[in-house]
């Protein structure tokens, strides 16, 4: 009797890598070149948060953690030093909103008004937990800065992250869901 291996390898597929190669790339480049201010120091309204959510909710925890953490460092590279908590924080947003490919099924079911709550929901607890939560509080523990600034900094990212995901990452979850042929929506002529 002969024993057949299973085809499935284990780890990401050549797609997710791709995904996430193109992703980082993407994402710092919105980082970098296209942040918008908010008048409070070192933090911007971030696009590229809405595209690492769109990016999880198709190829799921990994991808989205990846493209976080790797174009979350780049950029700060860019600038001179990593704030690794910050760099820590986004990668964690990234693996959290990516859990969203689990029940938005993008690539199988239609798009639905529950989904899209129920996503925005999972965003806007990830955003409070990274930004408002863990960064603050990295920067407290690691870098020793003062709890009234980066609070401020945490409340103010959480509060534009939302936003950008909210709105931006909706609208590509949308646009990208209408491309997809799911099962049973095909109709006869």
């Amino acid at each position: 009797m002969l024993i057949m291996k299973s085809n499935k390898s284990k780890g990401l597929s050549v797609e997710a890598v791709v995904a996430t190669g193109v992703g980082i790339a993407i994402v710092f480049l919105l980082k970098r070149f296209l942040p918008i201010p908010t008048g409070v120091p070192n933090t911007t309204i971030d696009l590229g948060e809405a595209f690492i959510a769109f990016l999880g909710a198709i190829f799921g925890p990994a991808v989205g953690g990846l493209v976080a953490f790797f174009a979350h460092l780049f950029n700060d590279l860019s600038w001179g030093d990593p704030w690794w908590t910050w760099i820590v924080a986004d990668g964690i947003f990234g693996l959290i909103i990516g859990y969203s490919r689990n029940f938005l099924k993008l690539r199988t079911e239609p798009l639905t008004k529950k989904k899209l709550i129920q996503f925005n929901l999972l965003q806007i607890a990830a955003n409070i937990l990274c930004w408002g939560i863990i960064a603050p509080l990295g920067d407290i523990l690691v870098y020793s800065q003062p709890a009234g600034k980066v609070f401020l900094q945490g409340i103010t990212a959480t509060i534009t992250d939302v936003l950008s995901v909210g709105i931006v990452g909706t609208l590509l979850i949308s646009a990208y869901a209408k491309t997809q042929i799911q099962k049973n929506r095909l109709s006869k002529d």
